[in-house]
């Protein structure tokens, strides 16, 4: 069991509308076929390859990762990555030839064989695109003194995906936007920010009621990452402005602020809950907490690793059994019920 806290532990900036920052920089290696065309042997030497760079003991990175192979894990182990964020659910989809590198924190990681040769993608809290955008490059400019990349003079960065073309990379924000949401205003939104290059869609949990979507850059070929990072973060702060309005709004009548509380009671007493309702409730008392509705209880930092130990699969790893559908809501009931009581629960990835 690992004692070191999660990125997602942690508070970070404008957090009561940004739940998180990831940026992924992908990468390709030279004389190698895209993974899409490669055989078995290729996988397997695209995967020495790389595994014995990040070991390489002169480079400031060593030590810093542990490696998993993923056709070793259990698929709830997999599925449970995917759920942490740490790797996409494409990854998982065939673990074949595939490998993690990752951080004991989670917070940076390098996804091997997936949809390109590398991802490597950085994390963080809040809203901190400098923070997670300078470890991406940390990490890349690392490995390009030792991997050979595939460049370009024309087109950039080759990469598998020809919307990657150029820099590779890849900034996103989770965003917590009940407002927005229940005043019917993201479509325009979303209208808006693709004009400028921008991607708003939804996230995880969209088909439980969650609120969470993602707001990303679209355009990698002739922008640099600075210029991407920087028109992100603009309309990023613009989203929060008009998430902010719209909540002062939505939590004025009475019956939408009962139907907060009543979720609140739901979370503080259920026994049995089932995921669907859960991330329904979720997104209302994170929407109370932010309002600052409640004059006791857990403190924003507290939902994120909440919401994901209350996946199926991470929550059948921290029971370390396996259980039935009627067994996982009851022991999410527990789980939640804990955190109001301000009791630790346990952690084992």
């Amino acid at each position: 069991m690992s004692e070191k806290k999660k990125w997602y532990e942690y508070a970070g900036d404008d957090s009561d509308v940004i739940v998180s920052t990831r940026v992924s920089v992908a990468r390709n290696l030279k004389d190698h076929p895209f993974v899409w065309r490669m055989r078995a042997a290729e996988r397997k030497a695209v995967l020495r390859t790389v595994i014995s760079a990040v070991q390489d003991e002169h480079l400031s990175i060593a030590g810093l990762f542990s490696c998993t192979l993923m056709e070793e894990l259990t698929k709830t182990q997999a599925v449970s990555l995917a759920e942490r964020g740490v790797v996409s659910p494409e990854f998982i989809a065939k673990c074949e030839g595939k490998a993690l590198l990752c951080s004991e924190d989670e917070s940076i990681s390098i996804a091997v064989n997936g949809g390109d040769h590398l991802l490597l993608s950085a994390m963080r809290p809040g809203l901190d695109l400098d923070g997670a955008g300078s470890a991406a490059d940390t990490l890349e400019s690392v490995l390009s003194r030792v991997l050979p990349f595939a460049f370009d003079r024309e087109f950039g960065y080759l990469t598998a995906d020809p919307a990657n073309l150029g820099t590779g990379m890849h900034a996103e924000l989770t965003m917590h936007l009940p407002g927005l949401a229940r005043a019917g205003s993201l479509s325009r939104v979303a209208s808006g920010l693709a004009q400028l290059g921008l991607s708003l869609r939804e996230g995880v949990g969209a088909e439980s009621g969650a609120e969470l979507y993602r707001l990303s850059n679209r355009v990698t070929l002739g922008i640099s990452e600075q210029e991407a990072t920087f028109n992100l973060k603009s309309m990023a702060y613009q989203v929060v402005m008009q998430e902010r309005a719209a909540r002062k709004t939505l939590c004025q009548p009475i019956e939408n602020q009962d139907r907060i509380f009543r979720c609140l009671g739901v979370l503080q007493n259920a026994r049995i809950l089932p995921l669907g309702e859960f991330m329904e409730c979720f997104s209302n008392v994170r929407l109370g907490i932010a309002q600052q509705m409640f004059s006791a209880g857990p403190a924003m930092d507290a939902m994120a690793p909440l919401m994901m130990r209350a996946q199926p699969a991470t929550l059948t790893l921290l029971a370390g059994r396996s259980m039935t559908a009627a067994e996982r809501d009851a022991a999410r009931a527990d789980l939640v019920r804990a955190l109001w009581k301000g009791e630790k629960g346990k952690e084992s990835y």
